[in-house]
């Protein structure tokens, strides 16, 4: 398995640790930070470029699951690239040509925020795969 994670600008520093310790743990996992642009549509461009196998978008409006669902989903994709917006949220062109939309929460979060449920989410997934207890039904 192999995932990229795809995400516009640098998490805030209060969040750092944090992304740091989730990304020590995911060894699978390729971190890809794109500059902030002036508009939605431009980071949408940057974020196009980066887009390798199959591609999720994070918005509050996708496809809800549940982890063990998630873990699933992981599981029968050998390479998966996740994108997350800026402030302003993803380009309708990112949301087009994504392969799913996929939502966090039906709460909007901040993106640094859903970067860090991400993480989680992802780090859990593989608990789950290799049958470790990190989760509990």
């Amino acid at each position: 398995m192999k995932i990229r994670l795809v995400a516009v600008g640098k998490i805030a520093s209060h969040l750092q640790e944090a992304q740091d310790y989730y990304l020590r743990r995911i060894r699978f996992l390729e971190l890809c930070e794109v500059k902030k642009g002036r508009s939605r549509e431009e980071e949408g461009k940057k974020l196009l470029e980066k887009f390798k196998g199959f591609t999720v978008a994070l918005d509050e409006r996708g496809r809800e699951m549940t982890s063990r669902q998630f873990a699933s989903f992981l599981v029968k994709h050998p390479f998966i690239t996740f994108v997350i917006g800026g402030a302003e949220g993803l380009s309708e062109e990112v949301k087009e040509r994504s392969n799913l939309l996929l939502s966090l929460s039906r709460f909007t979060l901040q993106h640094d925020i859903a970067r860090i449920v991400l993480l989680e989410q992802i780090y859990r997934a593989d608990q789950i795969i290799k049958g470790n207890p990190y989760h509990r039904d």
